[in-house]
């Protein structure tokens, strides 16, 4: 009796060192709210017929931990030359390039403090008018609400 209770209390202590040797996973910053991403490329003709180049709709996350960004958007090509481009800046930095339309859901984290996020959408025009092909860019400022 005495030694099944001695090899019981010698499995807790020895479980509760394993457990206490296993270090918890460190926690998970929480994003914050959508902020909402509508960016549409024109294109206008030298005689002024309006086309539509490319347009991005989605949305824009910052994590409370401040060191991570989500994009959840989708870039259309409507009438470009050439695929739409798009180039995320950090802090005023380059931080991503994507060179072709389609779904961007991605969380993109970053080495420093992300203080905010502007996102440059382009396309290419072509004008037939006066037989010219011009670059359409449009940008965004999002600012990180967690600083």
């Amino acid at each position: 009796m005495k030694s099944t209770f001695l090899l019981r209390l010698a499995g807790l202590l020895g479980a509760a060192l394993v457990a206490g040797a296993v270090t918890a996973a460190p926690a998970q910053a929480t994003l914050g709210p959508a902020q909402p991403i509508d960016i549409q490329l024109r294109g206008y003709s030298s005689t002024g017929i309006e086309t539509q180049v490319g347009r991005m709709v989605g949305t824009i996350r910052f994590d409370d931990g401040n060191t991570l960004y989500r994009i959840d958007a989708t870039m259309y090509r409507q009438s470009s030359y050439v695929d739409t481009k798009l180039r995320i800046e950090v802090n005023g930095a380059t931080h991503q390039n994507f060179y072709q339309s389609g779904t961007i859901s991605a969380d993109f984290p970053y080495p420093g403090v992300v203080q905010n996020v502007r996102l440059v959408f382009e396309g290419l025009y072509y004008d037939g008018a006066t037989n010219r092909v011009k670059t359409i860019t449009r940008s965004a400022f999002y600012d990180n609400p967690y600083n």
